[in-house]
């Protein structure tokens, strides 16, 4: 296939009649190269039709193979979530019609949307391992700013004991029970990490009762200020996926103050003992942003990566 075929595609609007099972053939065509572990059900697409700064009839486009089959050559999307002023886009390309320019259409395509929804950039995620994923977005103007991690533990790495660093102390929030002082270490304990957005008290009030206040660890510095977090708890949807009894962690913060790797080495391993004596056989964890000299430490430990997607902006 050559260049010139791109003559041959025409980009067209989301058709959520016709086009779901066609974008979830194309996604396991995609998965049976990238093996990227990802699995998108037709009930999770459907759900993301109706995330809020979404329309699909507006938002999403596809280009149909030329070659007269029911299959798609290749689709996109872009979100502007309300209240924020940069954009989400999605661009996938079946591996046949990939170093074609088939990208660069449709990216062509989100950017003019992108104008008219008056977003101030856009953000684009590509998996770490697609160097030409990479290579695609720099070419672009787009800037890496980021990671998402996805690790997990398998269930027979040995750990070493909890020590925690002179000083410091970890309390589960069901003993802290103090709404300002949750607030206060979710916001503090991230910045500037990339992916992370401060939030209110009345926000976290509303996201409390999802919470499992005994996995919920805060820490304290000597002088008793709150100095870090960490959120654990078994996971059913991930013990449904795995077969097996599954934690949680969303990855430690620690106050930029006091990041030091032996404060992040003591939270995550009280997040794991806690997580094991819940009966949990593997643990997964989620980072965002983290230091690679984090993700370093975490992988030390046993953690191995399942995907890490890096994060592109461009400014508009």
């Amino acid at each position: 296939m050559t260049a010139i075929d791109l003559d041959q595609l025409t980009i067209r609007s989301f058709s959520p009649d016709q086009d779901i099972p066609r974008i979830l053939s194309l996604r396991t065509a995609i998965e049976a190269v990238d093996q990227e572990g990802i699995e998108i059900s037709e009930q999770v697409l459907r759900a993301q039709l109706n995330l809020p700064g979404h329309n699909p009839l507006h938002d999403r486009w596809v280009i149909d193979d030329p070659g007269g089959t029911s299959t798609l050559a290749a689709s996109a999307l872009i979100r502007l979530p309300p209240g924020s002023t940069m954009a989400d886009a999605t661009i996938i390309v079946h591996p046949r019609w990939r170093h074609l320019g088939v990208g660069g259409l449709l990216l062509s395509r989100i950017l003019e949307r992108t104008r008219q929804l008056k977003a101030v950039s856009i953000q684009v995620c590509a998996n770490a391992r697609h160097r030409d994923a990479e290579a695609f977005l720099t070419e672009h103007a787009f800037t890496a700013q980021g990671a998402y991690t996805e690790l997990r533990l398998p269930a027979d790495v040995r750990l070493p004991p909890v020590t925690w660093p002179f000083g410091y102390t970890v309390r589960p929030y069901s003993e802290v029970q103090d709404i300002t002082l949750l607030t206060q270490a979710m916001n503090l304990s991230y910045i500037p990490l990339w992916g992370h957005q401060e939030v209110s008290e009345d926000e976290m009030a509303s996201w409390l009762p999802g919470f499992n206040q005994q996995g919920l660890f805060l820490v304290f510095s000597e002088k008793g200020r709150v100095v870090g977090i960490s959120r654990t708890e078994p996971s059913p949807e991930r013990t449904q996926k795995n077969g097996l009894p599954t934690g949680y962690i969303d990855a430690p913060g620690v106050v930029p103050q006091h990041r030091r790797l032996d404060l992040y080495r003591a939270l995550v391993l009280t997040g794991i003992r806690w997580l094991c004596d819940q009966r949990q056989v593997i643990i997964e964890m989620e980072s965002w942003g983290d230091k690679q000299e984090v993700l370093k430490m975490y992988r030390e430990l046993g953690f191995v990566d399942m995907r890490q997607l890096v994060c592109y902006q461009r400014g508009l």
